[in-house]
């Protein structure tokens, strides 16, 4: 996960966190802001049941009137009386459609409000008719409003009221029902008032309206308002209302079998009287709450939100700053990014690989070096990125002093490594100058042939020499002035390993030869090569060179146990670049020396498994090096010049510094022999000698009295003296005789040879047998080898 995204994670998580908590109470104020609302439709409804209440309390009186003995014009008023309770019906119906869907105990109560006023219209036909007596009609109102009074008793519940508009709801309908015991009373008093003395149930009925009143005003007076107190003793004022109060208490005291002697039109007068001021009251608290309501409505509604805009504004902040305060870290650790990508991508590369020149150093120290170079990041403030720079910059200087010491390190070891090799040159010169002279003074051919093979010796010490040169980053190219052509430049790699007699040069395109400037240089990684598939080959090394348009191919193939592509691809890597000096580059030093020359000379050298077995190296020598063969002095050929001698390729010849080189110089190039007739016969010693750093065949003739084991010696040097017979005229090609140069006493011509079967050997199962032997014991077959010996020079 990206810094971005984690720095993002970091912010988001806290800011979720804190976002869900606002949002929750978000929530909850915007659920109390709704509660509050509701509330107040409740409240608005309540206020125009509470109306509705008053109507129907005037309309009961009136049916109540309408239905005495002598109805008159009350029915008039009753009919009036049932407009008004219309009006308010359908602002209270209005109100309710405006409530919505009520649910709970106010829901039920107001489905029964609405069967109630459904059922009026049935009630009024009876009065009108006078079919119905006064208490049938009185219980209808009576439920009708007892319904309606319970709803505004269930409002503060419903709508989820605080504690003080609860108690300011309660006291507004502890008012309406004092109003309802008044209607209640003057119900009981007209049903009463009808010239009967007075019953016990119109007594007690008298006598709980009034309890009942009483009490619903004890309960106003505990929880209304101080100016609702206020406002209901001005109502109570006046000469109306101290004639009806002396009324009441006239009927109150009123004892069972007492005759109510009033007036029934002025009770209802007079009670309308109080009931219209409690109306009025009653109508002003139901006014004052409501405007409570709205008010806690609003304050609910502009808590959500201010709640709502504090909750967007504190994520906005989160996300500002977590822009403004994150994105510098986030540049700072991208320009970090950068700049230790740049570092190890391109500077630090570059800066080791200026180390290679040995001249950048110069008379610095590594410490020195190291505080030259400039610092990678550029460190502004104080923060923790600051001292993360500060220690890249430490770090990036530690690597470079590193780099340069190990470069020192290096040109320390390659001096080393140079003043090595001009000493064993030196000492090797030395040694081959002794044993030339030994060679000049010598006669005995055993001995002689001991010193050839010390001579050699000293030209495979040679090489060594050169290897250390090479690792030495100094050339061991003499000074040349001609350019060689190929086949001795071939021959002279072939000179300078141990088993060049094993070499085969097979086919060799010719006219055109070596730069002189690198002819030393290819002639040293050629011979590694050779010298490396000499070693590991179970039959001759074969040597290959064709020129194509702009570069020479050279093939150098053996049939050994191979080498296993893992490590054949390491191989291959080593010798596509300038290896380094390390463990590996000692244990094949010849191979790092053939990819040091290969990547100074631009030569490029790949190894791959040949087939059925063995390793093929394959060299590409680019144009540049190569130039047309010019045909110039060639070697002397031998004294009494023999049929079949070649001569001496004109490359051995020209070292200088060769002692040997002036009296090997005459020397024929294959083994002649001549016959005279003294009756002695040139006995022929084969041996192969250094001439200027090149081997060639020679013979040593020396006299000695003939042998008749030696015809077989003079047959074949006659035979080799013959001319090849004349071409077939119808192919073309020389026609031979099976046996006919044998020397006597030889394989017999009808002895066919043993074919020779190529067999493939796996080279992990035979690296592992080479480890086991040296380690002391052999491999078992029950466990598979697992080592290979790796291809060495």
């Amino acid at each position: 996960m990206r810094i971005t995204k984690k720095l993002g994670l970091l912010v988001a998580v806290p800011l979720v966190a804190v976002v869900s908590f606002a949002a929750l109470a978000v929530s909850l104020s915007g659920g109390q802001a709704a509660r509050a609302g509701h509330l107040r439709s409740l409240v608005d409804t309540s206020a125009k049941a509470g109306e509705l209440v008053q109507k129907l309390r005037t309309e009961r009186a009136g049916a109540l009137v309408a239905m005495s003995a002598n109805p008159g014009s009350s029915v008039d008023d009753y009919i009036q009386d049932v407009d008004h309770t219309d009006q308010e019906v359908a602002a209270f119906r209005a109100s309710r459609k405006a409530l919505g869907a009520e649910s709970g105990a106010a829901g039920d109560l107001l489905d029964g409000i609405d069967a109630q006023l459904d059922g009026l219209g049935t009630l009024r036909k009876s009065v009108q008719a006078q079919d119905q007596t006064a208490t049938a009609v009185s219980f209808v109102y009576r439920i009708a409003i007892a319904d309606l009074l319970s709803f505004r008793d269930s409002v503060p519940q419903a709508g989820g009221a605080p504690s003080d508009l609860a108690d300011r709801l309660q006291a507004a309908n502890a008012l309406s029902r004092a109003a309802e015991y008044i209607g209640l009373e003057e119900v009981a008093v007209l049903k009463a008032a009808d010239g009967e003395p007075l019953t016990a149930a119109s007594q007690q009925e008298i006598t709980a309206a009034g309890t009942g009143y009483t009490e619903a005003m004890l309960t106003f007076n505990r929880l209304a308002k101080t100016k609702w107190t206020q406002w209901f003793d001005k109502a109570q004022t006046g000469s109306d209302m101290v004639a009806a109060q002396k009324m009441e208490r006239a009927v109150q005291q009123l004892s069972p079998g007492d005759t109510l002697d009033i007036d029934p039109s002025d009770w209802t007068r007079l009670m309308g009287v109080r009931a219209n001021a409690m109306l009025e009251v009653g109508s002003k608290i139901d006014a004052d709450v409501g405007a409570d309501v709205t008010s806690y409505w609003k304050e609910q509604l502009q808590l959500t939100w201010l709640e709502s805009l504090g909750v967007a504004a504190a994520v906005a902040v989160a996300i500002v700053l977590a822009i403004l305060l994150g994105r510098p870290v986030v540049r700072g650790l991208r320009r970090l990014r950068d700049v230790a990508h740049q570092v190890a991508t391109r500077d630090l590369p570059e800066a080791v690989a200026q180390l290679d020149n040995h001249e950048v150093l110069g008379e610095l120290t590594p410490e020195q070096f190291a505080d030259g170079m400039k610092a990678p990041v550029e460190v502004t403030g104080k923060d923790e990125l600051a001292e993360v720079g500060h220690a890249f910059n430490e770090v990036h200087r530690e690597a470079v002093r590193v780099a340069a010491q190990q470069a020192l390190l290096r040109l320390h070891i390659a001096a080393i490594f140079v003043n090595l090799a001009r000493r064993g040159h030196l000492l090797a010169g030395r040694l081959t100058s002794a044993i030339d002279e030994a060679e000049s003074r010598e006669l005995d051919p055993e001995r002689l042939e001991r010193l050839f093979t010390l001579d050699h010796l000293v030209t495979l010490l040679g090489r060594s020499n050169d290897s250390l040169l090479v690792l030495g980053g100094t050339s061991p190219a003499k000074v040349r002035t001609s350019d060689e052509p190929l086949r001795d430049v071939l021959t002279a790699a072939q000179s300078q390993i141990e088993q060049y007699a094993r070499v085969e040069m097979m086919s060799v395109d010719g006219g055109f030869a070596v730069r002189a400037v690198v002819v030393d240089d290819v002639v040293k990684l050629l011979a590694e090569l050779m010298d490396n598939a000499a070693r590991y080959s179970q039959s001759p090394v074969r040597v290959d060179a064709h020129k194509l348009a702009d570069r020479l191919i050279i093939q150098i193939g053996d049939s050994g146990i191979g080498i296993e592509p893992s490590k054949l691809d390491a191989i291959n890597s080593r010798l596509a670049t300038r290896p380094p000096l390390d463990l590996e580059a000692v244990r094949s030093m010849g191979l790092t020396v053939v990819g040091h020359i290969a990547s100074r000379l631009g030569i490029i050298v790949q190894l791959r498994n040949g087939h059925p077995g063995g390793t093929l190296a394959e060299i590409t020598l680019p144009g540049a090096l190569l130039t047309a063969e010019t045909v110039g002095a060639e070697s002397k050929p031998a004294r009494g010049k023999q049929p079949g001698a070649r001569p001496v390729p004109r490359l051995f010849r020209e070292d200088a510094g060769s002692q040997a080189s002036a009296r090997q110089e005459d020397l024929p190039a294959a083994p002649v022999a001549t016959v005279d007739d003294s009756g002695l016969v040139p006995v022929i010693y084969f041996d192969r000698r250094k001439i200027n750093g090149v081997t060639g065949e020679h013979a040593i003739v020396k006299q000695r009295p003939r042998n008749p084991f030696e015809d077989g010696w003079l047959a074949a040097a006659e035979a080799s003296s013959m001319d090849a017979p004349d071409p077939d005229a119808d192919t073309g090609l020389p026609r031979r005789t099976p046996g006919e140069r044998l020397v006597p006493g030889g394989e017999t011509p009808d002895k066919a040879p043993t074919p020779r079967v190529e067999s493939y050997r796996d080279p992990h199962s035979v690296g592992a047998t080479y480890s086991a032997y040296a380690r002391g014991r052999p491999s078992s077959p029950a466990s598979p080898p697992s080592d290979q010996p790796k291809a060495a020079p």
